[in-house]
């Protein structure tokens, strides 16, 4: 299948939103990824595809990739991919993961690195769209002041009393002071953590040691970034 691109939407300085129309009719769940292929030249080693998830909640009816730019370090794909005008086409193939939401009764924490907000903004979306309950602390580490998302995330804890928000800036980073400052009660939510590798990993074996059931962790994490 194809997606054509409709409008390139800057979120932060260096962060951009890709919106696409899909060619034929595409479902996913929030929290869910998509494999894409660019063609290009030339081509470093990394390869013309790539794993996005896509940040568009389903009612959207768009496709939306989110990615940070960094001109001098990127990958030869991620340059064609800013380089992409309205109207060009990027190629995709079945939708996957398993980083969804299946109960919104219960209690959540969603951690977030950086660009590791993409998951949970489909899922935060689509939950306030379908009037569902956000019973959601969402606990936000990024380098800078500069939010992806900042505003429309805003717009919905303020219509939704149990949705809490708490951003954590470098050189603070979360880890198990932080969760227990902003999540008194440990043994009740889900965690689900998003973000750099090197973060995901680590944040995962710190709930492990706070004593948090391994099915109460979902990761996804995002490799070829930083830990924030």
């Amino acid at each position: 299948m194809k997606l054509k691109l409709t409008e390139k939407k800057p979120e932060t300085p260096d962060v951009t939103s890709f919106i696409f129309s899909p060619s034929e009719s595409l479902t996913w769940q929030p929290g869910q990824f998509l494999h894409y292929v660019l063609h290009h030249r030339p081509t470093d080693d990394r390869g013309s595809d790539r794993w996005f998830t896509v940040s568009a909640a389903p009612f959207e009816n768009h496709v939306m990739v989110t990615t940070r730019h960094a001109s001098e370090k990127s990958s030869t794909f991620k340059n064609a991919l800013f380089d992409l005008k309205e109207g060009d086409e990027i190629e995709i193939s079945v939708m996957e993961g398993d980083f969804t939401l299946n109960d919104p009764e219960k209690e959540h924490v969603f951690i977030a690195g950086g660009i590791g907000v993409t998951p949970f903004r489909s899922i935060i979306k689509q939950l306030d769209h379908d009037k569902k309950p956000i019973n959601v602390t969402l606990l936000y580490s990024n380098h800078d002041q500069n939010i992806v998302y900042k505003e429309e995330l805003e717009t919905i804890a303020a219509n939704n009393p149990n949705f809490k928000i708490h951003y954590i800036f470098s050189p603070e980073h979360i880890d198990e002071g932080k969760i227990r400052e902003f999540v008194p009660d440990i043994t009740t939510p889900i965690f689900y953590v998003s973000g750099p590798e090197p973060m995901v990993d680590a944040l995962g074996e710190t709930l492990k040691k706070m004593g948090i059931q391994e099915d109460h962790i979902k990761q996804d994490w995002f490799p070829g970034y930083p830990a924030e």
